[in-house]
């Protein structure tokens, strides 16, 4: 394989960095992984920019020797820490009788990517809710159909400017471009929630190191989404406290026992100082990460209830994420949520890299096609036209393209 038959997501947490790589024919196959701990973050922000560096490349590196092709651009997810969406309208004249093109959708995105947002924060991405086709809605493609007016309804969501600029620049410390930087919940909300879920109401609950990002769905669309400062490490840390045990020991345990009952009366647990080993009761183990996981569960009831804004969502909720494989969880969240609970299963400590290596495979494909379009001479050279061909160049190059001139 070559490089320009690969493409990487690159999944900076709080606990770990994943990358995964994919072929672009086959973005579904994982071609390689690579994961290292974190480095220089904290809560989803990059406190560090050259621990987070290091440890991008040390992850990278090791995708790297698992596929034996060189990664130099990757798509890079994170939490989403301080995330807001607003719900905006844009309209567009096509005029009397013209029929609606890809370039009509492109302009109305761009213009909500441009709506005025807070001082300290930028748009980081629209998701398309409604169109409406001279004032009538439509839930399916507007493309190829006729009218005088396009308008969409869409969600813009607003991130903080140096948070997204801080990761890009550790990032790109680490030797590598960035192509985009999304939110993992979304992105793992496409791989793992089905339609259905989509459609009558859903919960993405996304349990990672040192943060939980919630995401409700509806109507087959977001409705609203936040990141609450809390997750698998807080359940660890009391662990570690609790029995006076190191953290590695304390993450072992906890995977290993998570809110089972155990036969087992005590175990075996290496002290804070690792010199000596000393009985631990698994009902105390237990106790203390159940005392946790009920208030980060609290926690996620309270903001599902205010996300939902009153709606029902018999989709349920969905867990993703590292902390979605604590034993025992779902049946405990389903009774605190009172929701049906379902785990994704797709390999959650690298799910949202995987996303992501298939969201930038995606992205290639689209380029592809826009210079096959151009290539072709399928883009007219008037002012419509001349804004599709910057558009695309953007979307493609949202960092700038890295040159000098």
């Amino acid at each position: 394989m070559t490089g320009k038959e690969v493409v990487a997501g690159l999944d900076v947490g709080t606990s770990s960095m994943v990358a995964v790589v994919a072929r672009v024919a086959d973005p579904e196959r994982v071609a390689g992984v690579g994961w290292c701990p974190s480095l220089g973050m904290r809560k989803g922000i990059v406190i560090d920019l050259e621990g987070v560096a290091q440890a991008v490349r040390r992850a990278v590196e090791m995708a790297q020797e698992a596929t034996g092709c060189r990664i130099g651009t990757v798509c890079v997810g994170f939490s989403g820490h301080g995330v807001n969406v607003l719900t905006r309208h844009a309209d567009i004249t096509i005029g009397h009788g013209g029929k609606i093109t890809t370039g009509d959708v492109a302009d109305l995105i761009q213009i909500l990517r441009q709506v005025e947002v807070p001082a300290g924060r930028r748009v980081l991405q629209v998701v398309p809710v409604e169109f409406m086709i001279d004032g009538v809605p439509r839930r399916d493609n507007p493309v190829g159909r006729t009218g005088s007016k396009l308008s969409l309804e869409a969600r813009v969501v607003t991130v903080d400017s140096q948070i997204v600029d801080q990761l890009v620049t550790a990032v790109e410390a680490a030797g590598l471009r960035v192509v985009e930087v999304v939110l993992n919940p979304l992105v793992v909300a496409q791989g793992v929630l089905s339609t259905v879920e989509r459609e009558l109401g859903a919960a993405l609950v996304d349990l990672g190191g040192g943060t939980t990002a919630v995401t409700v769905f509806k109507g087959g669309t977001l409705v609203d989404m936040t990141v609450i400062p809390v997750g698998g490490e807080h359940i660890t840390s009391d662990l570690a406290i609790g029995v006076r045990t190191s953290l590695d020991a304390a993450e072992k345990v906890k995977r290993e026992i998570g809110l089972l009952p155990q036969e087992a009366v005590f175990v075996e647990l290496p002290s804070m100082g690792g010199l000596a080993s000393r009985r631990a009761s698994l009902a105390t183990i237990r106790q203390i990460i159940e005392s946790r996981v009920l208030e980060i569960l609290d926690l996620i009831k309270q903001n599902i209830d205010r996300l939902a804004r009153g709606k029902a969502l018999p989709g349920g909720v969905i867990l993703a994420g590292g902390g979605s494989c604590l034993k025992g969880l779902p049946d405990l969240a389903s009774r605190v949520l009172q929701l049906p609970v379902r785990v994704a299963t797709t390999e959650p400590d690298w799910q949202a890299a995987r996303f992501l290596a298939r969201h930038m495979a995606a992205w290639v494909a689209r380029r592809e096609n826009y210079r096959l379009a151009v290539a072709a001479g399928e883009f007219r050279f008037e002012p419509r036209g001349v804004r599709q061909i910057f558009a695309h160049l953007r979307r493609s190059y949202p960092h700038g393209s890295g040159t000098d001139g």
